[in-house]
């Protein structure tokens, strides 16, 4: 039968009893209380009672955990459901003032979650989902055709339901951090890499293209810069003629300084002479490529299929990964954003340094950096040729 002893230096009761393996232990209840700290001697023993005869489901420990924080503090264990927590999380958000068009995008994924896990576990408690379950959600969303940053993103959805939860303590330890970290070594590995298009790929694609897309293709290959945040370029982002001046959509939303947010580029004498030849808007908030302005990057008519067909028209292969079945597009080497790489390869095998080649592409960290650089031969037997002679032939 459960005891309670108290250390003559400790506040706290000890509870002695007989744990699963039929040994006399003890365990400080962290209780000053002693009809509470008796309580909690007695769930120990219960516990430890029916995990001797093997009878400790995690039901049953839930219960007698449940029970026991019921007895001592008047209120039991968060029982609320998976489903009810990411229905409480998304209000929360709204009550935050978060943007409809986030919680538009975190939609498709809580329910995509919750029709995974099925009624049945998607009605039982938060603190019940495995890392198992999240990560098979993951592999079950990229087998649909979903690509692997789509997926990605969906766990990162995911992590502020479970973050939320650990946070006000509903459960002890956020699973979705290491399925995350698992996701990331498996992308690694993946074949599928953005390729940098070859100077010759550039100009046939000028070629192929119309002047507006020939402006959208000079600024990516000189500046790096996306094609959503291209397209909505204006005419204030042009300063002087010679400063390409914008806030990058991806980024804009981070907690950075102002200054930070913002990049500026001195523009390349291509784009110099483009906008000069381009008769530009007088408003300073009419756009650069009216018919580009404000379309969306994916979608049938968005901006990456209108990039598509200008580099068919140019006769250049997209090198496309496996045909993936269902939802979700086949990756494609060379895109849009191929041109990104190019301008940040190109200027890594110049010799340019790494602190000027960010402020132009307007990345923060060392890792997104060196994600885009694509060594060329060239660049190693230059390094290699400085390399001392420390060996000969012997002269015979």
């Amino acid at each position: 039968m459960a005891s309670l002893w108290k250390h003559p230096n400790s506040s706290f009761w000890t509870a002695c009893y007989t744990d699963e393996t039929g040994k006399q232990v003890k365990r400080s209840t962290k209780l000053s209380d002693r009809k509470k700290a008796m309580k909690a001697a007695e769930a120990f023993e219960d516990a430890a009672k029916m995990a001797r005869s093997a009878e400790l489901t995690r039901a049953a420990a839930t219960k007698i955990v449940n029970e026991f924080m019921e007895r001592t503090h008047g209120e039991g264990l968060d029982n609320r459901s998976t489903r009810q927590h990411i229905a409480d999380y998304l209000a929360g958000l709204q009550a935050r003032g978060t943007k409809d068009s986030s919680i538009k995008r975190y939609r498709p994924v809580f329910d995509g979650f919750l029709a995974h896990l099925g009624d049945a576990r998607a009605n039982a408690r938060l603190a019940s989902v495995s890392s198992q379950e999240i990560e098979k959600f993951s592999h079950a969303e990229v087998q649909k055709g979903k690509t692997a940053a789509t997926a990605s993103f969906g766990l990162k959805v995911l992590n502020g339901v479970f973050e939320d939860a650990r946070r006000k303590a509903v459960i002890l330890h956020n699973p979705v951090p290491d399925v995350l970290k698992r996701m990331a070594r498996s992308a690694n590995a993946s074949t599928e890499e953005r390729l940098p298009f070859t100077d010759e790929q550039v100009q046939a694609l000028l070629a192929a293209s119309d002047v507006e897309w020939q402006g959208m293709i000079l600024l990516a290959y000189h500046t790096g810069i996306r094609i959503t945040d291209a397209a909505n370029l204006t005419r204030q982002n042009i300063e002087g003629g010679k400063l390409l001046r914008y806030r990058a959509m991806k980024t804009s939303h981070r907690k950075q300084r102002a200054s930070e947010r913002e990049t500026v580029v001195v523009m390349a004498a291509d784009l110099v002479a483009y906008f000069k030849a381009q008769p530009l808007p007088i408003k300073k908030d009419a756009p650069l490529f009216p018919s580009l302005h404000g379309k969306k990057s994916g979608s049938s008519g968005g901006l990456s299929n209108a990039f598509a067909r200008v580099r068919d028209k140019a006769g250049i292969d997209r090198q496309q990964g496996d045909t993936k079945e269902g939802e979700g597009r086949r990756f494609s080497a060379l895109s849009f954003h191929s041109l990104r790489h190019t301008m940040i390869s190109r200027l890594a095998n110049s010799d340019v340094p790494d602190v000027v080649s960010k402020a132009i592409s307007g990345q923060s960290t060392d890792e997104a950096h060196r994600r885009y650089v694509h060594l060329d031969t060239a660049a190693q037997e230059k390094v290699v040729a400085k390399a001392p002679r420390l060996w000969r032939v012997n002269a015979a």
